[in-house]
């Protein structure tokens, strides 16, 4: 493990060669696997680094499994410390075994599969896609009978992300679609109607205080509330409860943007990322900035400056350690030497992704004012 809050900036050898979809660290902070991140991208590959010794550079982080797929992969999630399960543009949803790099397939959608999440405290696999649907498998069933009941949503799914419980409230599935549409689902009510004794509606829905379409959802770690961005570079803080006193406290603001030539640039806001431990939470933009935000006293505390456009980064579970995958697609390529975004940023896209590796437990830590 990293010996030391603070130590030199590397970056991951082999990277993928395509942008990076998602990125998801080991979810215990303890165990063998305590710095291993999982890797997805469109170069159809998931791959898994072990970070443990990242403080000693570049040359100490290792791939240690790699996954290739007949498609692009948008998402992945941990399941336990040797299987993880992934979400394919070729429509199937599978498990991956990380001791002997095998992988099956535990069923499939109508379109592409865009979001993955595991609920650790149901057991419960949830898959969303781009045929607006929500499925529910049993990753410990057998393939043939893991699969358990599909959700019909409003819309294809944007984002997804899970909340943990709270002492007054039960685990959450938070799903971001098309036109504003955000629901909220009870696990434990899901848990419950697959085992033919609850509902399959969500406990709550609800239109998105973002005007434009949302690209991320990540939920708190004490699980009161989750954050999302847009492709119009705003971000949105909401609270589960929705008692009116509650849903007094939420807010949203404009970020990622620059003044070019007199005109304020927009850029979209890719992903979103909570530090495990400060409730701190990243801004991945397409600005090539990751930004570090207090919810609490409605400040940036942090940005980096990237080589291209961020498509996402995670914190690892102890919040020691932070990666940012740079190399997400300009929105505006031009041939030649400038080539790059508005702006004067730098080229993303197929040959340059980078992973970079940060210490985050002082640059993630909530700026306290002076008494």
């Amino acid at each position: 493990m990293p010996s030391s809050l603070s130590f030199p900036e590397c970056t991951v050898p082999v990277p993928p060669s395509d942008p990076v979809s998602s990125l998801e660290f080991y979810p215990k902070a303890e165990g063998r696997r305590a710095y291993h991140l999982l890797a997805a991208s469109w170069d159809k590959m998931v791959r898994l680094y072990d970070l443990t010794h990242c403080d000693q550079g570049t040359d100490a982080i290792t791939l240690v499994q790699s996954f290739e797929h007949p498609a692009a992969v948008l998402d992945v999630a941990w399941i336990n410390e040797s299987l993880a399960a992934s979400a394919c543009l070729d429509r199937r949803v599978r498990l991956l075994n990380l001791e002997n790099g095998q992988s099956v397939i535990l069923g499939k959608h109508g379109q592409g599969v865009s979001r993955i999440r595991y609920d650790a405290h149901t057991g419960l696999l949830f898959s969303g896609g781009w045929d607006a649907t929500l499925q529910v498998w049993d990753p410990y069933a057998t393939p043939a009978e893991a699969y358990r009941h599909t959700i019909s949503l409003p819309g294809k799914v944007f984002a997804m992300d899970l909340a943990p419980p709270t002492p007054h409230s039960s685990p959450r599935l938070v799903i971001a679609m098309p036109d504003r549409a955000v629901y909220l689902f009870d696990t434990q009510q899901l848990r419950a109607a697959v085992d033919g004794h609850g509902s399959w509606e969500p406990e709550q829905k609800r239109e998105s205080s973002l005007k434009f379409m949302l690209r991320d959802v990540r939920c708190m770690p004490n699980g009161v509330g989750y954050v999302t961005s847009s492709v119009e570079g705003r971000v949105a803080v909401e609270f589960m409860d929705p008692s009116q006193e509650t849903q007094a406290k939420k807010y949203a603001f404009k970020c990622h943007r620059k003044e070019v030539d007199g005109i304020d640039v927009v850029y979209p806001i890719h992903a979103v990322a909570f530090h495990p431990i400060y409730g701190t939470f990243a801004t991945c933009g397409g600005d090539a900035h990751c930004a570090l935000w207090d919810p609490i006293a409605k400040k940036r505390i942090r940005q980096y400056s990237l080589p291209s456009p961020v498509s996402t980064a995670a914190f690892s579970a102890d919040g020691a350690v932070m990666v940012i995958a740079s190399g997400a697609e300009n929105l505006e390529d031009v041939d030649g030497p400038h080539g790059g975004e508005v702006g004067g940023i730098g080229p993303g896209g197929p040959g340059h992704v980078q992973l970079h590796v940060k210490p985050a437990t002082d640059d993630a830590k909530p700026k306290v004012k002076p008494t």
